[in-house]
């Protein structure tokens, strides 16, 4: 069980250049993603997090019962790199829509004037504190300082995610949330097999689960069980539980002609959300910034 694929930025952009050709109506979304997602990729190489400091006889223990590793305020940043993907994404941010700018112009500002990016960062991992403080001396909404803080930490969590990973014991298909940090998954994976996979929405962990059961509330119960399918994107599915009212988006990557890359397919099938909203289901997300989308130009 592993974190998703590391890719390169040329690999990112390709990907987002499909997509985009596919669905023009994401252009404005995408216009912002790809740069961010190409730039996080170019960021992986030159960031470093510290170890996490957890005891290794806990995490096994931890493992072995079912419970998720680490809490997502335990992951480690390295601030300094970091902070360097904040300035690009807020650059990229004042060309993306008048309150994803703001909140760019905003975080660029703080940074001049020396306020401390570190503790920003690990608040955006604990949704607490000092971004609502911000918020307010600014002026600009705390989701979206949250979003970019998020998307600049969030090299940090998936080096940390890949570090816990070859800690987890056994099988985790039992798992409804990430077995590394707790959080709710937002897509789900086919993979060239059949198997399904879920994905963390906040560190990207990827992990197993049962195809033929509701990820969230383990419900078998086939009357109560369905999914939103259209031939116009055999790739995708929505599938809904009628036990718990929660949905997943899943990606049947057999009927892709692209690479998986699934942050991007997370923000370029919002209408699948909305669709699935709609009928009355919710998303099993955990309330930090990474489902956060920009507003349109």
């Amino acid at each position: 069980m592993t974190s998703h694929t590391l890719w390169d930025a040329a690999a990112v952009e390709q990907a987002v250049a499909q997509l985009a050709s596919i669905r023009p109506a994401y252009a404005s979304i995408l216009d912002f993603y790809g740069p961010v997602f190409a730039a996080q990729a170019q960021a992986v190489g030159n960031t470093f997090p510290g170890e996490i400091p957890v005891d290794p006889a806990l995490l096994e223990m931890k493992s072995n019962e079912g419970f998720s590793l680490i809490e997502p305020t335990a992951f480690t940043v390295d601030f300094p790199a970091a902070e360097k993907l904040l300035m690009r994404i807020c650059d990229i941010a004042r060309r993306s829509g008048e309150k994803l700018g703001a909140a760019g112009e905003a975080l660029t500002r703080a940074v001049r004037e020396g306020v401390a990016m570190t503790g920003l960062f690990v608040d955006v991992l604990a949704d607490q504190g000092r971004i609502a403080e911000l918020a307010r001396t600014t002026d600009v909404a705390p989701e979206m300082l949250s979003l970019l803080l998020y998307l600049a930490v969030e090299p940090s969590v998936e080096a940390g995610a890949r570090q816990l990973a070859a800690r987890l014991n056994g099988s985790q298909d039992h798992r409804s949330n990430c077995p590394i940090c707790g959080s709710a998954p937002v897509i789900g994976e086919l993979d060239a097999e059949g198997r399904q996979w879920s994905h963390c929405g906040l560190c990207w962990h990827r992990w197993p689960v049962t195809r033929m059961a509701c990820p969230f509330c383990h419900n078998r119960d086939s009357a109560s069980l369905e999914y939103l399918y259209s031939d116009d994107e055999p790739e995708y599915r929505v599938n809904l539980c009628g036990g718990c009212r929660r949905y997943l988006k899943v990606v049947d990557t057999r009927k892709m002609d692209r690479r998986f890359y699934p942050p991007l397919e997370q923000v370029a099938s919002l209408h699948l959300d909305m669709l699935a909203e709609e009928k009355g289901y919710t998303q099993a997300v955990a309330s930090h910034c990474s489902q956060l989308m920009p507003d349109s130009p």
